[in-house]
């Protein structure tokens, strides 16, 4: 629904004089190709286009008598028309724009920080439904790693290969997920969040139906790896859709509760997939087909443009270009036409330069290995974050062995031996873990981030993220350490599901706060920063269940637990160093760009 219409009601509500609108004006003026390449970062604040400071033509800029464009003076008087030379210096906006145009493109951007086209204007309503449905997309992008999960011994009989193989059928999808983001963090940032969440969640119904009629190993992992690419989208730009629509010092609760569906899809989807196994592996993939399809017609209804630079380059498109002098007819208003929901495409030619898509693929693929390999805060939070999310699928894999009887326990390890039809149900403590850290990061994050910015008489700093996290990460090696060796003791089995819910804690209230951390100090490259971590955890997520059976097998449940307890004691650390000499390792290794 988010039609250009809806972008343009921030035309009508300006009226006022020239002199609040001459410097947001100009930074529109030379559109996406002379902006700095900070400004396309995700998480900047929507409010800063208002106050970003003018930019000159480019000196080499050359009169073209054919066409023109807007540029822009530093001085008080506003804008004036121009002219540009169409060489890359600025873009191309079409038909020569008159003055009456000119003028509107900087009222609009005069009236925008009060405008309804600014996403932070909108009501709480709106904005909690957009957040909403980014949870129900996330909850499907990571249910969709895991449902398959439960079927992967009827996959390895039907294809007749061993447990690693058939553990990549999850690994594979992590690893798209951390594909995904090198791809369409690009495209959001040039052509918009719309855009990248409806163009990667219709293609991922259509790759998940394949993955259905699968007749080989092989095409089930490659389908399974390209679900994963195009399930990325709604895992690695929630956290920065959010951003886009509150403050930073409101962010905590609705980023906690988008966070619980990505969290939650894999142990629902898991649990769901044992249900479902009862008709065939392969309806596990059908069912969520058909979830993927109802959830991405959601999203055309809902969603609307969120990120700041992208609503910049459609009003001033809008403002030079009438239904007339583009060529379109005007869109049908029916909110019953179908169409209707699909966002208007037509200004992308004109503001969107091959030089400056050039450009931005080459930050996504530059910016992140840079900043996650040369900054140690980053490298740190990163890699405990990986780990994170490498253990929940490590669980994900091996609860089966401790609770499920053959086929999906081993032999030579304890088993509580539950059966099928009540084996999802062990997975309850880690799920009940989870969800109570997202509503304990949801209520308290925002809180303690106020507190102490008014305790220490500042606007906040990026460690008041981390008091949850040092929770967390103390809570998690306690419920490893009752979770082993209340298995290995073969106690009653309420005494490891107490030890998941304490992991669950452990995982989430971290896993939650980490991207926060890394969003805020980070900026304005978190874009880079979330990109480099997301990579990072995928691959560790991959990895690490592919020797998880080996080391119970060797160490038991008690000694393997242990293990992975040490491991998740040695970052504890990091976040006490933070709150000491947070500010001073961040101005020391500032990242440049």
């Amino acid at each position: 629904m988010n039609r250009v219409r809806d972008l343009e009601a921030g035309k009508s509500t300006s009226n006022h004089g020239t002199q609040g609108g001459s410097t947001a004006g100009s930074q529109l003026a030379h559109g996406g190709n002379e902006q700095h390449e900070d400004d396309n970062e995700p998480e900047g604040p929507v409010d800063d286009i208002a106050i970003q400071p003018p930019r000159t033509s480019s000196p080499s800029a050359k009169p073209n008598a054919s066409r023109k464009q807007i540029s822009t003076q530093t001085h008080r008087d506003g804008i004036e028309n121009g002219r540009g030379d169409g060489d890359g210096n600025g873009n191309e906006l079409g038909p020569t724009p008159t003055s009456l145009s000119t003028v509107e493109a900087r009222r609009v951007t005069a009236s925008y920080p009060a405008s309804q086209a600014n996403p932070r204007n909108w009501t709480e309503r709106r904005k909690m439904g957009i957040t909403i449905t980014l949870l129900l997309t996330g909850f499907i992008s990571t249910a969709g790693s895991s449902i398959g999960i439960p079927g992967m011994h009827a996959v390895r009989d039907e294809f007749g290969v061993g447990f690693r193989v058939g553990v990549l059928i999850p690994g594979a999808y992590v690893l798209g997920l951390g594909t995904g983001p090198f791809v369409f963090a690009p495209i959001s940032e040039l052509y918009g969040r719309q855009i990248a969440y409806i163009s990667s969640q219709t293609t991922y119904c259509i790759f998940f139906l394949g993955t259905g009629f699968s007749n080989n190993m092989a095409t089930l992992i490659v389908l399974r790896f390209f679900c994963g690419v195009f399930a990325s989208v709604p895992p690695s730009l929630g956290v920065a859709t959010c951003a886009d629509l509150y403050e930073p010092s409101q962010r905590g609760k609705p980023i906690s509760i988008y966070a619980l569906g990505p969290l939650s899809g894999p142990i629902l989807g898991n649990m769901l997939g044992y249900w479902l196994l009862y008709f065939g592996w392969r309806w596990a993939y059908y069912f969520m087909t058909i979830v993927a399809t109802l959830n991405t017609i959601l999203l055309l209804v809902v969603m609307r443009e969120t990120y700041a630079p992208v609503i910049q380059k459609i009003l001033v498109y809008n403002s030079i270009h009438t239904p007339t002098k583009s060529g379109n007819k005007a869109r049908s208003t029916s909110p019953f036409n179908p169409m209707t929901w699909l966002p208007d495409l037509s200004w992308m030619p004109a503001m969107v330069t091959k030089s400056e898509m050039l450009a931005v693929y080459g930050r996504a693929f530059s910016r992140p290995p840079r900043l996650l390999f040369t900054n140690p805060v980053a490298f740190a939070f990163s890699m405990y974050y990986a780990y994170l999310y490498g253990l929940i699928y490590l669980f994900l894999t091996t609860i089966p062995l401790l609770f499920g009887k053959p086929p999906f326990s081993q032999t030579d390890l304890f088993s509580y031996e539950w059966p099928q039809g009540t084996l999802p149900l062990s997975y309850l403590g880690l799920g009940l873990g989870f969800g109570s850290a997202a509503i304990v990061a949801a209520n308290l994050q925002d809180r303690i981030y106020k507190y102490l910015s008014k305790r220490n008489g500042d606007k906040g700093q990026p460690e008041y993220r981390l008091v949850l996290t040092a929770c967390g990460m103390i809570t998690m090696p306690i419920g490893l350490f009752i979770y082993g060796w209340t298995a290995n003791s073969h106690t009653h089995w309420i005494a490891p599901i107490i030890g998941q819910y304490l992991i669950g804690i452990g995982l989430v209230l971290p896993f939650n706060t980490i991207q926060n951390f890394l969003v805020d100090a980070f900026h304005p490259y978190s874009a880079a920063a979330i990109a480099g971590a997301t990579a990072a955890r995928s691959i560790v997520a991959c990895i690490l269940p592919l020797f998880a059976s080996e080391m119970f097998e060797k160490l038991d449940w008690g000694w393997g637990n242990t293990l992975l307890a040490c491991v998740a004691i040695l970052g504890i650390p990091a976040p006490f160093i933070m709150f000491l000499y947070g500010k001073t390792l961040r101005e020391r290794y500032a990242f440049q760009g």
